[in-house]
């Protein structure tokens, strides 16, 4: 009896130290990123949060309960504007244009509350085995490492602008979760998945 008030003790004790973990990922600093619908979890407002933990509220033994608010959700981004030429002249001007390009991970995570992020630098992954609750598709979990050399020659009309950038489509997957040991919530917050699933850069040529 004795060990049984010693553990929920313990318990007790760690769900009171819970640290607060805000991690962003490198997503959060593209030019632009568009959802088909729905929000990103940095949006979500506190008034968000107090209906969606009420989908995980219901406290189980052991685990993580877990609502997803959007799943797959479609978006596409502009990570970057490689260069901006404009043309206010009398004749054309040629450009040749190279870049070298590396890409090394296609997932990017995110997380709120006191759910936190796994620390290695080579491991993605959110801590306490929430990934395999949220059963993610393999795609979620593979990573692959990009290296791309190209060189561009194009022309400037005059009075036209000509813009390079990165332009990309991916998935998003977020929700709340909250994690329970003997019925006590330990955890409890918001989790995104950011998936690049195409990546490339994108000429457009505009008259001014």
């Amino acid at each position: 009896m004795k060990k049984i008030v010693c553990f929920i003790l313990l318990v007790f004790t760690i769900q009171n130290f819970s640290i607060e973990v805000h991690a962003n990922s490198s997503y959060h600093s593209y030019e632009s990123l568009t959802m088909n619908e729905g929000k990103l979890l940095q949006d979500f407002s506190k008034d968000d949060y107090k209906e969606y933990y009420k989908k995980v509220s219901q406290r189980k033994f052991f685990g993580w309960s877990i609502h997803k608010v959007n799943n797959n959700t479609k978006v596409t981004y502009i990570t970057e504007t490689l260069f901006s030429y404009y043309n206010d002249g009398y004749t054309p001007i040629e450009y040749t244009f190279k870049m070298d390009r590396k890409q090394t991970t296609k997932v990017s995570l995110s997380a709120s509350g006191s759910i936190g992020l796994k620390n290695q630098t080579d491991m993605k992954g959110f801590k306490n085995n929430l990934d395999s609750s949220l059963k993610l598709s393999s795609e979620y979990t593979q990573t692959t490492e990009d290296k791309e050399s190209y060189e561009i020659e194009f022309k400037v009309d005059p009075g036209t602008q000509v813009d390079l950038f990165i332009y990309g489509e991916g998935k998003i997957t977020n929700g709340v979760a909250a994690r329970y040991l003997c019925w006590i919530r330990l955890d409890q917050g918001g989790f995104e998945v950011f998936l690049v699933t195409t990546q490339y850069q994108r000429l457009e040529k505009k008259r001014i």
